[in-house]
């Protein structure tokens, strides 16, 4: 069960959708069976999907046995809220009652064929868990795939006071679709996303000191548990002047664009050689992947929701909590071990 929430400004939340060719499933690491510290069975896929020749992006998927799981029903009159009830663990796959769907995972990885004998996708709800599983069992290597999902964003901080960030595309559907032909004249790439932001600023992208042309647009993401520093890049130069114009810090708003991922390469060059020399593109790995804006919905925007102050209250509350636990865990007389914000996380 997810922990009380520390602050109480929205999450700020983003979302996907991808369509490609599946690659990864013969490696070692597509899926795991583990267990969590409090011995619950997890289960975990990890998957690339070629969303255009030569450009892969990763999606990430893992679930927990848990104590209950909960079916939900559409409420009658408009406006109402839906019915949701809990049901067993054990239970899951027997319960049956009219009207009710499980809240889960939709997934679609295997074929069948309807009333009329013709082959469709046999579509199944199901927990993160069972999703898992059943992705590991069917998903291969060349299938085509459209996936439609969530956005996680996390950071962590070493003892040197390093942070890293983690930005995970979490999909809620994964369907076999027709086959995707790079080569196609109607071929149109699909690598979505859509994100609401705090806007905290808008820069000219440099390296080794010279403009690019690209700007870095610099927000904040709001999580459940957590607010993270996240970065945008944005090419248009008419859409980087009206945010410009536009938006002060802490405004939030929705945009939208294309998530890349771009192998970077240097090139290497062979100085024992005679006459013309031999150059090589050498692959650094690994691939980097940016989410880039190419447009925003002013209709969104909201100018007193996140204020500085009310960014700032929240953020010092995370800090207590974080102090706290460090405290807690630093003062007890017995090696726990490290204890983990999420109960459930797997063990290595």
């Amino acid at each position: 069960m997810a922990k009380e929430r520390i602050f109480n400004l929205p999450e700020t939340k983003g979302a996907f959708q991808l369509k490609g060719i599946v690659t990864g499933t013969k490696k070692d690491g597509f899926s795991k069976s583990l267990k969590t510290k409090t011995n619950k069975d997890m289960n975990v896929v990890n998957f690339g999907v070629e969303y255009d020749e030569g450009k892969t992006l990763f999606v990430n998927l893992q679930g927990t046995e848990t104590d209950n799981v909960y079916f939900s029903k559409k409420a009658e009159k408009k406006g109402d809220k839906p019915e949701t009830v809990a049901v067993p663990w054990a239970n899951r796959f027997t319960y049956n009652r009219d009207g009710f769907k499980l809240i889960g995972k939709n997934i679609g990885v295997t074929k069948k064929l309807d009333e009329k004998g013709n082959e469709v996708n046999d579509k199944k709800v199901l927990t993160d868990f069972d999703a898992c599983k059943e992705v590991a069992e069917h998903l291969e290597d060349d299938k085509s795939v459209f996936i439609r999902g969530k956005i996680d964003y996390s950071s962590s901080t070493d003892d040197k006071g390093n942070t890293k960030h983690y930005t995970k595309l979490i999909p809620d559907q994964i369907s076999l679709c027709s086959p995707v032909d790079f080569k196609d004249d109607k071929f149109e790439t699909q690598n979505d996303f859509n994100q609401v932001i705090i806007y905290k600023g808008i820069e000219k992208e440099k390296v080794d000191d010279k403009e690019t042309g690209r700007a870095i647009v610099s927000a904040l993401i709001v999580t459940y548990k957590t607010i993270e520093n996240v970065e945008f890049i944005m090419t248009d130069t008419k859409l980087m002047s009206l945010f410009r114009k536009n938006l002060k810090p802490y405004y939030a708003l929705q945009v939208s664009g294309h998530i890349v991922s771009e192998i970077s390469t240097e090139e290497v060059t062979n100085e024992d050689s005679w006459g013309e020399e031999d150059a090589m593109q050498k692959v650094k790995a690994p691939a980097k992947r940016e989410f880039v804006i190419t447009g925003a919905k002013p209709s969104t925007i909201e100018k007193e929701l996140y204020t500085q102050a009310k960014v700032e209250e929240a953020l010092e509350k995370i800090r207590k909590a974080n102090k706290a636990e460090e405290d807690f865990n630093s003062s007890s007389d017995e090696d726990w071990g490290d204890v983990s914000d999420d109960d459930d996380e797997a063990w290595d």
